[in-house]
Parts: C-alpha cells; structure tokens; sequence
C-alpha cells in the first residue's frame, strides 16, 4: 500500500495543517476561527436538542460558509468531538450519499426547496467517509486533552427560525453508517 492509498497517511495529511491552529489554552471557538481564516469561508454552529437515537451532529456547506450542528445537551468534550468529527468532513470535502429514501427525506424535511432538498439527498456520509471524519477528530482531540480549556460556545444569529428548525429535524437523517 502506497501513502497515497494508505487511509492512515491520507488522514494525518489532513490532519497536520489543522496542528498548527490549535489554541493554548484550547478553545474550540478560537480553532474554528483560526480553521476559517485558513480556509477563508466562515462556520457557524448551531446547538440543537439531541434525543437518544438521534445523529449528534451534521454538516452543511452552504453558498458562502458552512453550518455545523451540534448537540446542545451533552458535555462540552463531547460537543468538541462532534465538531471536529464534522470538521473532518469539511476539510475533506466529503459529499457522501444519502440513505433515506425521496419519501423518508421529504417526511423529515416537508418545507425544504427541491434544489435543497436534491443536495441534501446527496450529503449522507458513507462509512469510510464517517470513520474518516472520526479519526480526524480523535487525532486532534488527543493532541488537546491535556490542555486547559475555555468553557464558551460561540452561537450563531444567521439562522432563522424555520432554517434551524429544519436542521434540527435532519440531524437525525445524517451521518448515519
């Protein structure tokens, strides 16, 4: 196996860029700063509820940024994983696949565009994307988990109230192996 095809070496490829951004003390606030300025594209994090069952996190590359749900009732490690998990997506350039079917989509997202709706079909990560995304996140994680850190979330006031919503309602339909 060659380290172009070696997941391993393909993943701290990924990784290592991100090294460098890392705040001491941490503070997943100032990584995404720093992780927006490198790639100059702005993410916002939205809290949703989470419920047993359901996806703790989810990605969506819109025009001009992204947006990174993340559950709001769980602790703050472990919303930092969820958020470097999706974070692993994005600076992979995941597209994944959907799982649901047209109907379970439309069910889960009545209000949702067609050309919306078209792009969320097409966002479901498969497993080697998630477990990707995974390792992404736990390197990461292990090079912090000694560290102090900042107890605030940054919130985001781009979403309305229909948009959030509607994320919440898909967090269940993604990143589902």
């Amino acid at each position: 196996m060659t380290a172009e095809t070696d997941p391993r070496s393909t993943v701290a490829s990924r990784v290592e860029p991100l090294l460098g951004m890392i705040p001491h003390p941490w503070d997943i606030d100032d990584f995404l700063d720093r992780l927006e300025e490198h790639r100059d594209r702005e993410i916002d994090l939205v809290a949703v509820p989470w419920t047993l069952g359901d996806s703790t996190g989810a990605w969506q590359r819109r025009e001009n940024y992204d947006v990174i749900g993340y559950a709001e009732n769980t602790t703050a490690v472990h919303q930092d994983h969820i958020i470097l998990h999706e974070i692993g997506h994005v600076i992979s350039n995941h597209r994944g696949r959907c799982v649901l079917s047209a109907q379970e989509a439309q069910q889960r997202a009545p209000s949702l565009a067609p050309a919306a709706f078209a792009h969320l079909l097409d966002r479901v990560s498969a497993a080697a994307e998630e477990h990707e995304a995974e390792t992404i996140a736990t390197m990461i994680l292990a090079r912090v988990s000694r560290q102090p850190r900042r107890r605030h979330r940054r919130t985001t006031q781009r979403l309305d109230a229909s948009t959030a919503a509607t994320l919440t309602r898909l967090t269940s339909a993604f990143d589902q192996p």
